[in-house]
């Protein structure tokens, strides 16, 4: 049968701006975006230490930490009789969490790999999914790679990795047994749950601990180790304290801090308050108890305070993740050189505020500590509104920030994207105080500017971080912003954007729809720069259908436009694109002087990303000369500027390469090997395109060493993936199989 191969082609573009509008071309559409922004200059100091994602991030249970011997004794018990799971269920602010870090602070040394926490905020009106969870637990150990978008192959590396390791998680504040399930190591590894809801996971030996209030003794004795007022106090002034607290260790703490941060209250003038205080977090109401109620201890403290302080504390509780000192400043509108210190320290004094010492240093709210305050802030819409928009807009003058270390290359890509991990999720609850039909908190007139202005000010960033299924709701929600507006430039950036999307899952007839929209508008408004941009995707588009002298068309027609505005970084873009549909005709020749030229663009202008996949383009052009070791040269610098880039696809495009070229040299076994590398990394990343080529490629292969039946599977599958994207290998493929049969 005649030797057909497929090559892997993975030149693309980058971004570009339009007048006051930014747009940005995919290099890859598959793994590309076109954004906006508006071009106002952010002025963001740079973050001097980068916040990683830490392998170690238990902390160490309090200080004061009184009691719970027996429930210890009894979790240790479960771990020593070989359990790889064990947790505690009961009310809010009743010690799941430090009875946990005191767990694992006595069993650390059984797990010297890894010892993670995470927040699966069962409480919040949105927990986090059990594949947000295993992603944000398994970043620290694939650092500036693409976790699967598959929720299979997630669990698959989630299972992979924490069998390989002597691990150890906490799962803090879980909703329900659904979310926990698949978040269960595997031995060695184990994992401490917690939660304010009682479920048990019987298929895993997990019947959680309930835990209840503390006894009256160690509730006594933790006021006194937590107060000097009340060391000596009468045992019966020190009980009733306690059971007003509801022995409730976050009251209780509560209640000392109040203590020791005013001087002329005595133990008995906190007494008499208590006793007027109010059930209101109904969420921290045990049945049949009333006295576990935690906001009346968050009251008083709140009614101590001055009224400075109040306002400040209220601002404080826009904060749903942790948080860093320059946040809070944005927040309160304070100065970059403004000490805020003794205010942070005052909050933290009173347990409104927590201080996680290790690693960098951050601050964090309690889940209800928050919810009280923000009610507070609610209640004057002026201020709210104030605060929920200096919120969201210095998170996303960060974002920007973070973007722009992305491009820098090199050792900034790792900077860049760590810090749009922290700040993700005050970036997504901004966005979602910002939706028109949002009833939680009053929505500003700068709501829509913003909306529309966010997926522009983290192209690359943003594009790593999401999958284009979870992005396509922002840009829809960009897009609708913008015809509030009456904004033409930003809708047609917004069309192109979702055109970008689909291109990304493999819709390439709905992308064409959007591009022609965003064309149209282009035209009307006079946006060249958008007009080149909507010309060369849609070319992308149609190269992707197999039409790739339509495809040269719509390159040509950019190119015109890059050259005629100065667009330096999209020519070389563009130079790119037309080489690869002039290899695709079997013009090889030709398509080298393009992608020769596309280089010289790209090193000048410092473009690692075009860099190396002008590399890899090389390659293949050489590759299809029939100079192999020349193209396998091209092929692994390519792949060096992809890893140090973070660029998955682009890797994975590179192993394809690879594959291809030693098949061809007769080294079959080593070809199946880079080629079953692409299709572990395109499955990780959802490429759906990559997966069908190196399942065809593969299945070529075994044909090659006369395993008929393992070919003839390999390209079944690679034939139901082409069939859904519209690939133009479909006839190529069944061809092979008919030959086969």
């Amino acid at each position: 049968m005649p030797k057909a191969r497929k090559t892997t082609a993975k030149k693309s573009s980058t971004s570009v701006q339009a007048g006051d509008k930014g747009v940005a071309v995919g290099r890859d559409l598959v793994n590309s975006n076109v954004f906006t922004g508006d071009n106002n200059t952010i002025i963001q100091q740079a973050i001097e230490k980068q916040l990683a994602i830490s392998l170690f991030t238990i902390s160490a249970p309090v200080g004061d930490f009184t009691g719970r011997k027996d429930e210890l004794a009894e979790l240790k018990a479960a771990f020593a009789r070989g359990a790889i799971i064990t947790g505690m269920t009961g009310g809010g602010g009743i010690g799941k969490t430090e009875l946990a870090r005191k767990l694992a602070q006595e069993i650390a040394e059984n797990y010297p790999d890894a010892r993670m926490s995470i927040d699966l905020l069962g409480t919040s009106e949105k927990p986090l999914t059990s594949d947000e969870a295993m992603r944000r637990l398994l970043e620290p150990f694939y650092p500036n790679q693409k976790l699967p978008d598959d929720t299979a192959q997630l669990q698959g590396l989630f299972q992979q990795t924490f069998a390989s390791k002597k691990a150890l998680l906490l799962l803090d504040n879980a909703a329900n047994a659904g979310q926990v399930r698949s978040l269960i190591p595997p031995a060695p590894s184990a994992a401490i749950v917690t939660s304010r809801f009682h479920f048990s996971l019987t298929e895993f030996g997990l019947n959680p601990l309930r835990l209840d209030v503390l006894a009256k003794e160690d509730a006594v004795l933790l006021l006194r180790a937590s107060s000097e007022k009340l060391t000596n106090a009468p045992d019966e002034v020190a009980l009733e304290l306690a059971n007003l607290c509801g022995r409730l260790p976050l009251a209780l703490r509560v209640a000392s801090s109040i203590l020791n941060d005013s001087p002329t209250w005595t133990p008995q003038t906190l007494i008499s308050r208590l006793r007027d205080e109010h059930t209101r977090l109904k969420r921290l109401t045990r049945d049949g108890d009333h006295d576990l109620d935690v906001e009346a201890t968050l009251t008083l403290s709140y009614e101590l305070l001055s009224d400075e302080l109040k306002k400040y504390f209220r601002r404080a509780c826009v904060f749903t993740a942790p948080f860093v000192i320059q946040s809070v400043k944005a927040v309160w509108g304070l100065a970059e050189d403004d000490d805020v210190s003794d205010l942070l320290d005052k909050l933290f004094n009173r347990s409104l505020l927590n201080y996680l010492s290790e690693g960098p240093g951050y601050y964090s709210l309690h889940d209800l500590t928050r919810v009280f305050g923000f009610e507070k802030l609610l209640e004057d819409e002026e201020d709210a509104n104030a605060t929920i928009m200096a919120h969201a807009n210095h998170f996303l003058e960060w974002a920007k920030w973070s973007d722009d270390q992305y491009k820098k290359g090199n050792e900034n890509i790792l900077l860049g994207l760590s810090q749009f991990r922290f700040i993700w999720p005050h970036l997504f609850s901004a966005y979602e105080r910002l939706l028109p039909n949002q009833k939680n908190a009053p929505r500003s007139q700068e709501a829509d500017s913003w909306l529309s202005n966010f997926p522009g000010r983290c192209v690359y960033v943003l594009d790593l971080h999401l999958p284009p299924r979870q992005k396509i709701p922002i840009l829809e929600t960009a897009l609708d912003a913008s015809r509030r507006l009456s904004e033409k430039g930003a809708e047609g950036v917004h069309l192109g954007n979702l055109g970008n999307a689909y291109a990304a899952l493999g819709e390439a007839r709905k992308a064409i729809e959007f591009y022609e929209k965003a064309l149209v508008i282009d035209r009307e408004i006079g946006d060249r720069r958008g007009e080149g941009a909507d010309l060369g995707n849609l070319g992308s588009a149609y190269y992707r259908l197999g039409e790739v002298r339509k495809a040269i068309e719509f390159y040509e027609k950019a190119m015109l436009i890059v050259r005629e505005i100065g667009d330096r970084r999209n020519e070389g873009n563009w130079l790119g694109n037309l080489g690869n549909a002039y290899a695709d005709l079997g013009e090889a020749r030709k398509a080298i002087e393009f992608y020769e030229k596309a280089l010289v663009i790209d090193r000048e202008i410092g473009d690692r990303r075009g860099e190396g996949a002008d590399l890899g383009n090389l390659g293949i052009a050489y590759y299809r000369l029939g100079e192999v070791r020349k193209a396998i040269e091209f092929y692994e610098q390519a792949l060096v500027i992809d890893r140090e880039i973070g660029n998955r696809r682009g890797e994975g495009a590179d192993f394809g390469n690879l594959g291809n070229a030693y098949a061809d040299l007769g080294e079959a076994r080593k070809a199946i090997e880079f080629y079953e590398q692409y299709l572990s990394i395109a499955r990780e990343i959802g490429d759906r395109r990559g997966e069908g080529n190196a399942l065809a490629n593969l299945g070529q292969t075994y044909n090659d060493l006369d395993e008929k039946e393992k070919a003839r599977q390999l390209w079944r599958n690679a034939l139901t993936i082409f069939d859904a994207i519209e690939s133009p290998y479909v006839q190529l493929v069944k061809k092979w199989l008919s030959d086969l049969n």
